[in-house]
């Protein structure tokens, strides 16, 4: 605090006589308002020795410092600043610059006067030093109108050809006065000046007439008072108006089409700005379709361009179109060219009935005529008549005469009920008429897609549904039930529009036959009645002629046709399974007996049985074995060395056969020892309580065979589907057929042989091989074959042989029995 009150006594001592130490200089400095000045002050110390403590700065007289500097607490680079409240912001004394200088940045005009800079030092006496300050007000940026008070800047006009145009200047403000001056790029075209009032100087320029030349020409309006700022200036540039001078269509005066666009270009020149283009057909103006480009890069000729995309119609034949050039800005202004269009056509077809005849009386056996009035540009030729899409030709049998434009249609019935155009062809093209409905009332008649057969059961209703055609639609039904012994009339039924419901059941087998249906409109009743048969419902007939069609090697397709569905709506299934697994792979369920199926296994058998369904039941089912195809065998050639690949069926065919050859090799071995030994076996006498029961209904064949002829030729075996079978045999006559009669022959009579001549021998065989006949288990396979006393003794065909020999082969899982069955004979 009392630092504080010591510093304010020694600025007021300093204040109150610093007029009276030291010696001062005053330097006049002139100052632009709203730019920097700067006023210097001498801070250098006399000796090097001293330092700078304290500056002051002074305005005018007053006492109080507008600015200080304080160093007397540290070094000058660490001085305290500061200004009183008017220099806030703007005021900052810099010590780097000699001298230095108190900056005022912007300065204002208030801000002239005189200024004083006190300088204390540490040990010299206080400096002085005084600045004049002058500021100098340039004046605002000038104001340009049109005399009547309308500020133009800019782009002003735009002014058409010939006018006249004043400009008007003023600036305002400004110390000292301004001069107010007009220049048109760097050229003055006008510096008359004067001032209007203390603080505003005007300068007026005139332009007589306005040409083409002063069409975009700027003209710039400048205030200066002084030669250290540059002078504030407006600037404005002139728009003007042309008249369009010429106008016209390229490719004019030809042909256009109706189906074609038509590309028509129109040329303006001499618009400014653009010329608006128009188009005009029969004095209306065109609104769409046009497109307008600006002029030409150079300007040299204003062009200007519209293309109009045009596809007149029918009513534009004949008009004038006339593409027309115009600047809006200056009245009749507007120029046009164009011409007469000729519109080629189509030919426009309008057909409808005669003029006497109302579609709300016509009815079978009337007459009918229809008349087609063609508009055509070209002139149309080859006119034609169609009936539903059908070209229709003069024929009076049928009641059609065609004439010129009419079509007359005799008697007319309910075939000739349908839609009518007529079409005539030109140059253009061919054009067809709207299409006309005759209307042909007539009776009602029973629906074809409609069902027809009903089954169901006794005390059970059903739904007879009963629809009709008839026009006009409004119809009444009636319905009875008729079987071969009576007719009756039946009641319980409801209508709605052209379909009636009747409901009727059955209690006796009597109450099965026909429902019979009339329906009547305004044209009369319905001539045949609609027949509905009613049956006893059952489970439905299997699907018939199935085939296997479209195999692939996994997958194949199976197409049935339907079979009776037993008088209820029907579905039908289809189960496929493993041939040797019996396992279920896959079931299917559909409306049509149509079934694909795909992801199997190649070159497999698979057993399918297929079914029809209804809510009665099951059919009997369908057994088929289709296969898939195997995969193609391939030779490959690599690196000169060539590679096969084996299929698994060569492979199965190979020990198929080598089993068989292996079974005949061994008997002929047996034999020949049984020869050689000279001996015939006592035991074994076959009976027909001997065979095992495992064989089957098979076994009794065997049986009744041996002990008829029992030959040496053994049946053929039978292979289905690539699996070795046993055919199923019932009669003896199954039998005969697969025998050799030759062979048959020389058997002995039945009577001649004594039932226990013949004796068997059971031998071991080894289980084949993988590769080689693999017979499933319960199956019997039975092996053709012949066997000979010796094996360089080879009977004919007709030769006794003693020893026949049956051969009965029975697999049973791994175990292989050759049951050897021989008769003896004298």
């Amino acid at each position: 605090m009392i630092l504080r009150w010591t510093q304010g006594l020694l600025l007021m001592f300093f204040s109150t006589f610093h007029d009276c130490i030291g010696t001062t200089e005053k330097e006049k400095i002139v100052g632009i308002a709203g730019f920097k000045v700067a006023l210097p002050c001498n801070i250098t110390p006399p000796s090097p020795n001293d330092e700078l403590l304290l500056i002051l700065w002074y305005r005018g007289d007053t006492s109080n410092p507008l600015y200080t500097m304080d160093a007397r607490r540290g070094v000058t680079n660490h001085t305290r600043h500061s200004s009183a409240d008017g220099l806030s912001g703007r005021a900052y004394f810099s010590i780097v610059d000699r001298p230095a200088v108190l900056i005022l940045e912007p300065v204002y005009a208030a801000d002239a006067g005189t200024y004083k800079c006190r300088v204390d030092f540490r040990i010299a006496r206080t400096r002085y030093s005084k600045a004049e300050l002058s500021v100098i007000v340039p004046p605002k940026k000038p104001i340009i109108t049109d005399g009547k008070e309308n500020v133009l800047e800019s782009l002003i006009g735009p002014y058409n050809e010939g006018d006249s145009l004043t400009l008007v200047c003023e600036s305002e403000g400004g110390n000292p006065p301004s001069s107010v001056i007009w220049w048109r790029d760097s050229m003055i075209v006008d510096d008359s000046f004067h001032t209007v009032s203390q603080s505003i100087v005007q300068n007026i320029f005139v332009i007589k007439t306005l040409n083409r030349r002063h069409l975009m020409a700027t003209f710039s309006c400048q205030a200066s008072n002084n030669n250290q700022s540059p002078p504030v200036s407006t600037t404005v540039t002139i728009d003007m108006n042309f008249k369009p001078l010429a106008v016209w269509i390229e490719n004019s005066n030809r042909p256009l089409s109706t189906q074609k666009p038509s590309k028509l270009v129109c040329i303006g020149i001499g618009s400014r700005p653009t010329a608006q283009l128009t188009w005009w057909i029969g004095g209306k103006k065109l609104e769409s379709a046009k497109k307008t480009s600006p002029f030409d890069d150079n300007h040299s000729e204003n062009k200007t361009i519209s293309v109009l995309i045009l596809k007149p119609n029918i009513e534009d034949n004949g008009r004038y179109l006339s593409c027309r050039a115009e600047n809006p800005l200056i009245p009749k202004s507007e120029i046009e060219s164009g011409w007469k269009l000729d519109v080629h056509y189509i030919p426009q077809l309008t057909l409808r009935l005669g003029s006497k005849l109302r579609h709300s009386h016509i009815q079978e056996g009337n007459d009918v005529y229809l008349e087609c009035k063609i508009r055509s540009n070209p002139p149309s030729s080859e006119i034609v008549w169609r009936f539903d899409g059908h070209e229709l030709s003069t024929n009076t049998s049928a009641g059609i005469i065609i004439s010129n434009q009419s079509l007359v249609l005799q008697k007319v019935k309910r075939s000739n009920r349908g839609h009518y155009t007529c079409s005539a062809l030109n140059s253009e093209g061919r054009g067809e008429s709207n299409t006309v409905f005759l209307r042909v009332q007539y009776k009602p008649q029973c629906k074809n897609d409609q069902r027809f057969l009903y089954g169901t059961s006794k005390n059970e209703a059903v739904n007879v549904s009963c629809g009709v055609e008839a026009d006009p639609p409004d119809v009444r039904f009636r319905w009875k039930f008729n079987n071969s012994g009576h007719v009756v009339d039946i009641q319980n039924y409801y209508q709605e529009n052209s379909r009636s419901l009747a409901t009727y059941t059955p209690r006796t087998q009597y109450d099965y036959g026909s429902l019979l249906c009339w329906a009547t409109n305004a044209a009369g009743s319905q001539d045949i009645p609609c027949v509905f048969s009613i049956i006893p419902a059952g489970a439905p007939d299997p699907p018939k002629n199935c085939t296997v069609v479209n195999k692939s090697e996994s997958s194949f397709r199976i197409e049935c046709l339907e079979g009776y569905n037993g008088g209820l709506p029907q579905y039908f299934t289809m189960e496929v399974r493993d041939k040797y697994l019996e396992s279920v792979l896959l079931n299917l369920t559909t409306k049509q007996p149509v079934f694909t199926v795909d992801g199997l296994r190649s070159g497999k058998t698979f057993v399918v049985t297929i079914s029809s369904v209804n809510v009665r039941g099951r059919s009997h089912r369908v057994m088929l074995k289709p296969n898939t195809l195997h995969v193609p065998e391939t030779l490959t050639h690599k690196d000169a060395k060539w590679s096969a690949k084996v299929s698994p069926v060569l492979i199965v065919l190979s020990g198929l056969t080598g089993g068989l050859l292996l079974v005949v090799i061994i008997v002929f071995l047996i034999l020949r020892y049984r020869n050689s030994n000279g001996h015939q076996s006592k035991e074994g006498i076959l009976k027909n309580d001997t065979i095992p029961n495992r064989y089957g209904k098979n076994d009794h064949n065997f049986t009744d065979m041996s002990s008829q002829k029992c030959p040496d030729i053994i049946p053929e075996t039978t292979v289905l589907s690539g699996e070795n079978q046993l055919r199923n045999f019932s009669r003896y006559e199954d039998f005969k057929k697969d025998y050799d009669s030759r062979v048959e022959d020389n058997w002995p009579d039945k009577d001649t042989i004594a039932p226990d001549t013949c004796r068997s021998q059971v031998l071991e065989m080894v289980p084949p091989r993988p590769s080689s006949v693999s017979v499933a288990e319960g199956h019997q396979t039975l092996l053709k074959t012949q066997f000979f006393r010796s094996p360089v003794e080879k009977p004919s065909l007709t030769e006794n042989i003693s020893s026949p020999v049956c051969i009965h082969l029975t697999t049973n899982k791994s175990e292989a029995e050759l049951t050897l069955v021989t008769r003896e004979t004298d």
